[in-house]
């Protein structure tokens, strides 16, 4: 169901990451129950397993989406030569690290020290499959650089740091020090202009 479009499943499908969101400022994921969640978003419990399998399956399709997002432009952004390398990284980096300090109290239990390891799996997962994506388009990767090591080294490492960033306080690194930080980390073919 969540390559449905239909206008139905699309807003069935929002209400329950609204529900999640909400829920996971007070809640681990782990101890979210399906019919709580099913409950706060106004949905009958089976019409939650027509989207998701879990709770933990619904924060990751919430973060998916943002991975979707961030790395079609950055494709779109490269494949025209609209910026260089190192601002297509800047603003992809910027809306995931923007995206996650927005909602920092939720992330912070998804992606920070305390998270469940197979959540952060499964993130650190389908962040890996978008980036390979991303990374197999590139005209400018060099064709020793395996696409898929890479796409788990850049998963890996940038959700690492930002769960890190994210169990600190608030405040002692902003957003565009991350970003500038996260952007010195990268290959150097990957911020080629």
């Amino acid at each position: 169901m969540i390559d449905n479009t239909d206008p139905r499943a699309v807003r069935t499908r929002e209400k329950l990451i609204c529900a999640f969101n909400e829920a996971v400022l007070d809640s681990d994921p782990s101890t979210m129950s399906v019919s709580a969640l099913a409950r706060a978003a106004g949905v009958n419990r089976t019409s939650f397993y027509s989207h998701f399998s879990s709770p933990e399956d619904l924060a990751i399709h919430a973060l998916s989406e943002l991975f979707d997002v961030v790395g079609n432009a950055d494709i779109v952004m490269r494949s025209r030569h609209t910026v260089s390398g190192t601002e297509a990284s800047r603003r992809a980096l910027r809306d995931i690290a923007g995206f996650v300090e927005e909602r920092r109290a939720s992330y912070a239990r998804l992606l920070g020290p305390g998270a469940a390891p197979q959540l952060v799996r499964a993130i650190t997962e389908a962040f890996t499959g978008r980036t390979v994506e991303a990374l197999e388009r590139m005209e400018a990767r060099p064709a020793a650089a395996d696409p898929v090591i890479t796409a788990r080294f850049l998963a890996g490492g940038v959700l690492g740091v930002i769960g890190a960033w994210l169990s600190g306080p608030p405040g002692h690194c902003t957003t565009d020090e991350l970003v500038e930080a996260l952007i010195q980390c990268l290959p150097g073919w990957l911020i080629a202009d």
